[in-house]
């Protein structure tokens, strides 16, 4: 594997952990980001007897990340920073979600599977810009979950962390310095940090605003009649407020975890 791969295998090994079962994890029992439903179709696979994926070793944790994610991922074939970012995907989410959010930043067709096509398509785009758009894609998939109330936080921040450090592996691929690297990305979590400052304000203004759509339709709303068009306009005036304001608060705490990790990159970069 290219030299990209030992870096990405950190930054999994970090964000997967160890062994969990957690009971609203719809992959259930789980060790390293490798599945018991994974690891047994790998066991059987080498004529091996099923036993409890707590019980994966080293080695087959290894040859499961290359050949049943990597490999299926053209690994090797990714420009540096899309390969861990589609890689972490894949991991996280299947392979073929983590694809085709790398298709769909691509503007391919997004059928889940890395070809020809999307190999070619990625060696001309801006890296740094198209592992943004597939960080971007991934979390409003994630929010979508309706376990996202319980384990939203984690991927936000796996999702920062996958973000800063893919783009840092473009930003060197490029050719940057080691001096500016970190200068880079500094500016990077700076403007992660005064988006998620424009999101914090935007949702307060929006609450406010809410909440005076409210206090006008108490005042004002002729409540024997319900379906009159000023209680009406009202109502839903309020509730787009209310939506547009959970919105921002989700906005604004997204871009506080990318503002961290690209921070925390920046300083192992000048280490």
């Amino acid at each position: 594997m290219k030299s990209t791969y030992a870096r990405a295998m950190r930054g999994i090994r970090i964000s997967e952990g160890g062994y969990s079962n957690h009971p609203r994890d719809p992959g259930g029992a789980t060790n390293y980001g490798i599945t018991q439903r994974v690891y047994d179709e790998y066991r059987s696979s080498k004529k091996a007897a099923k036993q409890s994926v707590r019980l994966i070793s080293e080695a087959e944790v290894n040859e499961i990340y290359k050949t049943r994610y990597a490999d299926k991922v053209k690994y090797d074939d990714l420009p540096a920073g899309i390969d861990y970012a589609t890689l972490d995907g894949a991991i996280n989410s299947g392979v073929s979600r983590g694809a085709k959010w790398l298709q769909s930043a691509l503007g391919v067709s997004s059928d889940g599977k890395i070809g020809t096509q999307t190999i070619s398509a990625a060696a001309k785009v801006d890296a740094i810009a198209t592992v943004k758009s597939m960080c971007a894609k991934r979390m409003s998939f994630l929010r979508g979950l309706s376990i996202f109330s319980t384990f939203g936080k984690g991927w936000t921040a796996r999702v920062a962390r996958v973000e800063a450090e893919s783009v840092s592996m473009a930003m060197e691929a490029r050719g940057i310095s080691a001096k500016s690297l970190p200068i880079a990305l500094k500016t990077e979590a700076d403007h992660a940090a005064a988006s998620s400052k424009a999101a914090k304000n935007s949702a307060t203004a929006s609450g406010a605003g809410a909440a005076g759509s409210a206090g006008a339709a108490t005042q004002t709303m002729d409540w024997s009649n319900l379906a009159g068009l000023e209680g009406i306009l009202l109502i839903g005036a309020t509730a787009a407020l209310v939506v547009l304001a959970i919105y921002l608060i989700h906005r604004s705490r997204v871009n506080t975890e990318r503002a961290a990790a690209y921070a925390a990159v920046a300083a192992g970069a000048s280490a």
